[in-house]
């Protein structure tokens, strides 16, 4: 059985966090994408499936307290749909999941090893991930 591999987007206006994981057990930050065009970030991104082999990618979905979609949900999920169509056109089949990352960046500025660091996204991403593969398991 293929092991599936991971990359986990936070998406921001400006920028998005990137985290991958090649064992479906542990997330790591990768890099931070300071957006630009989309065709530009889309290239971006699928660089990195083809680097790594990313067979899923898990997008963050800021939901309300009450787990509705927020605009920013919305938003996100537009972006990622345009981002699944270029990526079939480059000839990639790769499975979209979303997963609520509500807590994901207060939890990345609480974790420890953050407090020297300004850029936080792709701490964020790994958080997503983690959470994500964490629920997987159960």
């Amino acid at each position: 059985m293929e092991t599936k591999r991971y990359l986990a987007l936070d998406v921001g206006f400006k920028k998005i966090g990137v985290a991958i994981s090649l064992s479906g057990i542990i997330a790591r930050p990768e890099k931070i994408i300071f957006r630009r065009t989309n065709t530009e970030t889309f290239r971006e991104i699928e660089e990195l499936v083809r680097k790594f082999g990313i067979t899923t990618i898990i997008v963050g979905l800021p939901l309300s307290s009450t787990g509705k979609k927020t605009k920013m949900a919305k938003k996100i999920e537009k972006f990622a749909n345009k981002l699944q169509d270029h990526l079939v056109n480059a000839g990639l089949s790769v499975e979209f999941l979303f997963h609520d990352e509500s807590l994901s960046s207060v939890t990345a500025e609480n974790l420890e090893t953050l407090r020297e660091r300004k850029e936080k996204d792709d701490i964020a991403a790994a958080v997503i991930l983690q959470e994500y593969l964490d629920s997987a398991k159960r």
